[in-house]
């Protein structure tokens, strides 16, 4: 009777243990600051006009965003780099720098897209994607991490990994739609990689998740897409336009 006694104890404050690890563990307000990674000669390879431009030496491009999030909603936007490291010339045009605001209770995204160095603005509903979930898992930032993988097209697949201990359906740029926040995300041959420098609970700064469009000229992204393929059909293969597309 008293070993009886003993288990059922034991399971009752192990139980609480596992309760209370979860529920300080799991995080709904916070920041995450992310650092992408682009190999430039993988993402321009085909190009015959970048060869001249993209060297060994210069190839790879860093750079730093931060994704404030609540339960609701979220923001991923680059963070400015500093005059020192920053690349110059035209080099910084070859990436993307968008700012991608997410409504995730009306399933709506705002995004303020960057169009090598002038901004186009896209309201639309949130992308729906095939994730097929792993049982592969790995530690970014202090998380445990599943591995899930979303066929992007015929030759580019995406693979990222989620956290269950961040509450909302969140991660870079305007991917979302798995059972947590993404804190790393690539290609698969490695042309782009995001993983998380920091993840950390906090207050967000008043404001943060909002957006102003009044006074600006607002597109669908089908809409976007039309007019730039026609306006732009001669410095840009399709086949990029659509891959720049697919990660808002």
């Amino acid at each position: 009777m008293i070993l009886k006694a003993g288990i059922n104890r034991f399971f009752i404050i192990a139980g609480l243990l596992v309760l209370g690890h979860n529920l300080v563990a799991q995080v709904n307000t916070g920041r995450i600051v992310f650092e992408r990674k682009t190999n430039l000669k993988k993402r321009f390879g085909d190009n015959p006009r970048m060869k001249n431009f993209i060297t060994e030496e210069n190839k790879y491009r860093i750079e730093n965003f931060e994704l404030f999030f609540n339960d609701t909603s979220c923001v991923f936007r680059p963070i400015p780099e500093d005059e020192v490291s920053s690349q110059q010339g035209f080099m910084k045009f070859l990436t993307n720098k968008n700012t991608v605001y997410q409504n995730l209770n009306k399933k709506e995204k705002f995004i303020i897209m960057d169009l090598w160095g002038n901004s186009a603005y896209i309201k639309d509903t949130m992308d729906k994607r095939s994730w097929k979930i792993t049982e592969s898992t790995r530690n970014i930032s202090g998380y445990d991490c599943r591995k899930a993988i979303w066929q992007m097209n015929d030759s580019t697949r995406i693979y990222a990994w989620f956290s269950v201990d961040i509450v909302p359906s969140i991660g870079p740029e305007g991917f979302q739609g798995l059972p947590g926040a993404i804190l790393g995300m690539a290609t698969e041959d490695g042309g782009v990689i995001y993983f998380a420098k920091e993840v950390k609970q906090m207050e967000l700064p008043a404001g943060v998740l909002l957006y102003d469009a009044k006074g600006k000229d607002i597109y669908n992204e089908e809409q976007l897409k039309e007019m730039l393929k026609e306006r732009m059909s001669q410095w840009v293969k399709p086949k990029d336009l659509e891959a720049m597309f697919a990660w808002l």
